[in-house]
């Protein structure tokens, strides 16, 4: 009985050593869960905008309905340069979308303090229905001034108080921020932002994926990062982001409201 009774024992604690062995090898194959998105304030130092010099870049753009051939929309330039406002020194970015193909120009001026990555003030233009509107940012407060395309010539004023101060990102700073963010694959992060398409606070996400080759213009090739903004029912967008100037080399935004549309933006 002691001897049978010292097999079966030692029977049960190889097939323990064995089982705890099998998890372990499991655990060791199976992929580490992805971190949570690191939630940034304003302010953080996580955003290093000392990287920005000034630059000029210009874009084309392609659109691409489903079933049908890609086509030229137009071209889309883009310029960071210095100003100096009530004594700060400030950068002051300018985009310029020329959509030739239906004729309509619209305009983007961000302009930001690069310590902080904060936003000082914004302003849209689009020549075809004459809307407009400007934003000033003050602490968590913005104030605006906006024309419709029903009322151009009479803008209406007024304010909202976010729930903190905020990012940029949807008036037009897009992945010029995203650039002053740590770029290595994995990270991800979260971003106090102002809406697209309303004035309500509203928390924006990003994952930095793996450094890879693209196109920077013809003939040309740099190794950047792709970084993606997934956002529920309505764009899903990918930057290509180095940290050289021009920063931005490549986007593609896959619209799904109205006619599903996915727009290439590449470097000319």
């Amino acid at each position: 009985m002691n001897v049978r009774l010292a097999r079966l024992t030692a029977m049960t604690a190889l097939l323990s050593l064995t089982y705890a062995l099998s998890q372990l090898s499991l655990r060791a194959q199976s992929p580490s869960p992805s971190p949570p998105p690191v939630r940034v304030k304003l302010g953080d130092s996580i955003a290093d905008g000392s990287i920005l010099k000034p630059y000029k870049n210009a874009w084309k753009i392609v659109y691409a309905f489903p079933g049908k051939e890609p086509f030229l929309m137009g071209t889309w330039s883009d310029e960071v340069s210095k100003v100096d406002i009530n004594g700060r020194h400030l950068l002051k970015r300018t985009q310029v979308a020329n959509y030739a193909k239906y004729n309509i120009i619209s305009t983007t001026i961000n302009v930001f303090d690069p310590k902080t990555m904060a936003p000082v003030y914004s302003e849209f233009k689009r020549s075809d229905t004459g809307e407009s509107v400007r934003r000033d940012f003050e602490g968590a407060v913005v104030k605006y001034n906006r024309a419709t395309s029903s009322d151009a010539n009479h803008p209406k004023n007024g304010q909202v108080k976010m729930e903190q101060p905020i990012f940029d990102y949807h008036g037009g700073m897009y992945g010029l921020l995203l650039a002053t963010f740590p770029l290595r694959d994995g990270f991800t992060a979260t971003l106090p932002t102002l809406a697209e398409e309303r004035d309500a606070f509203e928390w924006t996400t990003f994952k930095v994926g793996k450094q890879e080759m693209v196109e920077a213009g013809p003939g040309k090739q740099v190794m950047a990062w792709p970084v993606e903004v997934d956002e529920a029912d309505r764009d899903h967008s990918i930057f290509w982001l180095t940290k050289e100037a021009p920063y931005v080399i490549k986007l593609v935004n896959i619209i799904p409201k109205g006619k599903w549309v996915t727009v290439t933006i590449s470097m000319i």
